[in-house]
């Protein structure tokens, strides 16, 4: 009895031990891109007037707008760069706007309607060098208020990225993820892809002459004279007048809300897991037609009349596994049916030009496709060469890409092999 108790005892002992030992080697060094927040106070971003730069570096692009020629560039968290893209193989500095906190604008009749923070304020153009504020909703969207602890009511305005070196023991409740906050800072692996939707609020995708054009990763966009917009969990209504934005209604539309595109009567709505399409039959007050249900990813969606085309990717915030374009028959927007499943290598934004897809796969580069079958979309040509994470086709051959290298300007008059144009490049 006495050598069984020994043997168990040596046994247990032994386990002890060699627990102890893998947890005391449970530890792993990692690269971060760690996101430090900026604090403000409302007196301290409600600006009553927008200083204007005659040049500014661009250190950390967000997305991107145009707008009468003209490129708007989002420098996260600050404002908005300006180029004058009259000659697109030679785009040259117009200006830069300082709006704190700023990550997304919209423009229409030379309104242009941006976020301040947890502000919407509507910004006069019409002198592109004398920008006048003309309105301002105050707490617009509320999602976005985040309080510090402390008497003077601060909030984070933006986010500044820095990388570090980050030892992590298997103790640590965030050792098994590759993105996590602490208090108001967010860590994201290095090798994570960052969405910047994550630290903003909206941005702007539109068509028509008095109208700007934005990308497909976008949380608000115009329709007619109305301005939509969504956040994490609710699809809003503003009315655009002369010189002020209103709101008109509010809808519930769950969770994971990411991005938003307009194409003619309706808005299809992508969200974490799946897409929604919403009628503008009333312009005030959309209704839901139908919803289409797909595994868990960031999902930025575009469509024509027949199709619905939905990029889901891994490596992000989202929690995705999967890299591939769904392609979606909407012939009945009530009941949109999957047509085919294609695998691609890291995909986010994506814009159409008749038969021809171009798709942004982030890191890896920018490519086209021919979609003229949607049961057989083949692979036209593949530009490895620049980061994309956002396209924009603007017609007359002319495409704009956004990514962590900067904006590039491409002809894609031949689809199999596109000619970059331009570079307008992250300092």
């Amino acid at each position: 009895m006495n050598s069984l108790k020994f043997v168990l005892f040596s046994f247990l002992a032994c386990s002890f031990l060699l627990t102890s030992c893998l947890t005391d080697q449970c530890n792993e060094t990692r690269q971060f891109i760690q996101y430090d927040p900026v604090y403000m106070t409302a007196d301290e971003f409600r600006i009553e007037t927008v200083s204007v730069e005659s040049q500014r570096n661009v250190d950390n692009l967000g997305k991107m707008y145009y707008y009468k020629d003209m490129l708007f560039l989002n420098e996260q968290g600050l404002g908005i760069h300006i180029y004058d893209n009259t000659n697109p193989e030679n785009p040259t500095y117009i200006a830069f706007y300082n709006i704190p906190g700023n990550f997304d604008i919209a423009i229409k009749d030379d309104l242009l309607i941006a976020d301040n923070v947890i502000d919407m304020i509507t910004i006069d153009i019409s002198n592109i060098m004398n920008p006048v504020i003309t309105s301002r909703i105050e707490d617009y969207n509320e999602r976005f208020t985040y309080w510090e602890d402390n008497p003077d009511y601060r909030y984070i305005a933006y986010s500044v990225p820095s990388e570090v070196t980050q030892s992590l023991d298997c103790s640590d409740a965030n050792f098994n993820n590759n993105r996590f906050w602490r208090g108001d800072v967010l860590w994201l692996e290095a090798t994570v892809d960052f969405d910047a939707n994550i630290l903003s609020n909206t941005t702007s995708t539109g068509s028509g002459s008095s109208t700007g054009t934005g990308g497909s990763t976008a949380r608000f966009t115009i329709s007619d004279s109305y301005l939509y917009t969504v956040d994490f969990n609710s699809l809003s209504t503003y009315s655009i007048h002369a010189d002020y934005v209103s709101k008109e209604s509010d809808k519930n539309l769950g969770w994971g809300i990411e991005t938003i595109f307009p194409y003619k009567d309706n808005l299809f709505i992508g969200s974490e897991s799946g897409m929604f399409i919403y009628s503008l039959e009333n312009p005030t007050s959309p209704y839901r037609l139908s919803s289409f249900e797909h595994a868990r990813a960031c999902d930025p969606v575009v469509a024509n009349d027949t199709h619905a085309f939905v990029t889901l990717r891994d490596g992000n915030l989202c929690q995705g596994f999967i890299n591939q374009l769904d392609v979606i028959d909407i012939t009945s927007l009530t009941s949109p049916k999957l047509v085919k499943s294609y695998p691609m290598v890291n995909p986010h934004g994506l814009s159409l030009n008749g038969d021809f897809l171009y798709i942004s796969e982030g890191n890896f580069g920018l490519k086209v496709l021919d979609i003229d079958n949607p049961s057989n979309v083949k692979e036209l040509s593949f530009d490895e060469r620049i980061a994309s994470t956002d396209v924009i086709y603007l017609g007359n051959n002319h495409l704009l890409s956004i990514g962590k290298d900067g904006l590039s300007q491409y002809d894609v008059t031949d689809p199999d092999e596109m000619k970059l144009i331009s570079l307008i490049t992250v300092d």
